[in-house]
């Protein structure tokens, strides 16, 4: 499909940056495949933030959408002229008065909303042919991300578009595109499903990470052979060599991962009750916890979005409880992938909301008690056979929380077993994946 052999560069399409240790976790897992496929490959990873230090692996950056400075056309940027500089063409006193004096004043409003939109088209256009030419110097285009098909996050003119964009790119220049374990989330606009739908469609493979984002992509009419295989995460090379033995664990150490869930600050659906009432729920479990002698460690696995709710969870606890449980309650600071792992390893029980924080627990072999937000959360709990360690986000008490907890603590070497054992079987899955990928022709020169 891209014959031409002096491509030597791989993009990795994904918000892989703004402190998401799970999306991390992914470009790691993409990286480390296609770099055996590929070992001379450049490898570039779309940023939301595109001065963010490089990983490792030395990816360089390169926006999804023209909201996000482009570093890679240094030799001819696009200016960008600020509402300010426009603003400042015109006389100020006769801009004012023409702001304050009826009728002009709802026309310049007008006029100034037309010329924004008139300058958003050129800006698009513009991007849209710099994008262009940057897929054609690429070998491949490779979409890896967990719920990358969400209309609640961004809206359908967020992410959504940015792949329609990309796949309908991608395919002008002659550059395969492939959606390797994708989760879809909510579709449910005709426009969020058409740009979904055509995504997919354009790209040269695609697979689902749960039989019920395939269900999704089924009812919104994309036609094709859909397969299904585990979040990619679950194939982290690092995890082989992250753990600590068994015997190295306390586990009388809670990890306990908060999330952002409904803070308006941050999250798309805002409901400040449901916030704060999730976080005292939380807050009484691990001030029970410390009252009974157990050491909480909080920690993110979204260090940016989550932050604040941690330090937020800390203080509810600390005004609970007697200033000499104070020591037994710390929070750690991560900022890649391993060192979570690490931290992981060496607890004896994870609390965690977060998919990834799953996923990267398991990694670490430790029993996880999942407080949901999500369906895919549900979804992976059922499927590693914790059911049982698994909890509603909004019908979570202190009573029904320590009861899951100390069940998991009575069968805690089984649950470690079982994890090990999906584990095993979700790499295997994701290797065939590979395989499949490869023998289809889709990564032939």
């Amino acid at each position: 499909m891209n014959p031409d052999c002096r491509r030597n560069k791989i993009g990795l399409l994904g918000p892989f940056s703004f402190g998401n240790l799970g999306n991390a976790a992914l470009q790691q897992t993409l990286i480390e495949y296609l770099h055996k496929t590929f070992p001379d490959a450049e490898f570039y990873g779309c940023c939301i933030d595109p001065d963010a230090p490089a990983h490792a692996h030395q990816i360089q950056p390169f926006p999804i959408n023209r909201h996000v400075p482009r570093p890679w056309k240094p030799e001819s940027p696009v200016p960008s002229r600020t509402r300010k500089d426009e603003d400042s063409e015109e006389p100020h006193a006769i801009r004012e008065w023409v702001e304050r004096t009826p009728p002009f004043s709802g026309a310049y409003r007008r006029a100034r909303t037309v010329r924004s939109d008139l300058n958003g088209v050129r800006e698009e256009l513009v991007f849209c042919y710099q994008a262009y030419r940057f897929a054609k110097e690429f070998r491949l285009l490779v979409v890896g991300l967990g719920g990358v098909f969400d209309e609640v996050w961004g809206g359908k003119w967020g992410d959504l578009y940015s792949y329609f964009r990309w796949a309908v790119l991608s395919r002008l220049a002659g550059t395969p595109l492939i959606c390797l374990s994708v989760g879809v989330e909510e579709i449910n606009t005709r426009l969020a499903k058409f740009f979904c739908r055509t995504a997919l469609s354009l790209a040269a493979y695609y697979s689902f990470r749960d039989v019920e984002s395939r269900q999704k992509v089924e009812a919104i009419g994309l036609t094709g052979e859909k397969h299904v295989f585990p979040d990619l995460a679950f194939a982290l090379q690092q995890a082989e060599c992250g753990g600590t033995p068994a015997n190295h664990r306390d586990l009388r150490a809670v990890g306990v991962s908060p999330m952002a869930y409904c803070d308006p600050r941050f999250w798309p659906i805002k409901d400040l009750f449901a916030y704060q009432d999730y976080l005292k729920k939380l807050s009484s479990f691990v001030s029970w916890l410390l009252r009974n002698g157990y050491e909480v460690v909080l920690f993110p696995t979204q260090v940016i979005m989550d932050s604040i709710a941690i330090e937020e969870l800390k203080a509810l606890v600390l005004e609970e409880l007697p200033p000499d449980l104070h020591p037994r309650l710390s929070i750690a600071k991560l900022h890649t992938v391993e060192e979570c792992l690490v931290l992981l390893s060496q607890f004896g029980t994870v609390v965690t909301s977060r998919l990834h924080g799953i996923i990267l627990a398991s990694l670490a072999s430790t029993p996880v008690l999942a407080i949901s937000p999500a369906s895919k959360v549900d979804r992976l709990m059922e499927d590693m056979e914790m059911r049982e360690y698994l909890l509603n986000i909004r019908r979570i008490d202190l009573p029904l929380l320590i009861n899951r907890f100390q069940s998991l603590e009575v069968h805690h070497e089984i649950v470690r077993h079982t994890m090990r054992r999906k584990v095993a079987k979700y790499r295997l899955a994701i290797q065939t994946q590979f395989d499949l990928v490869s023998r289809s022709g889709v990564l032939d020169l």
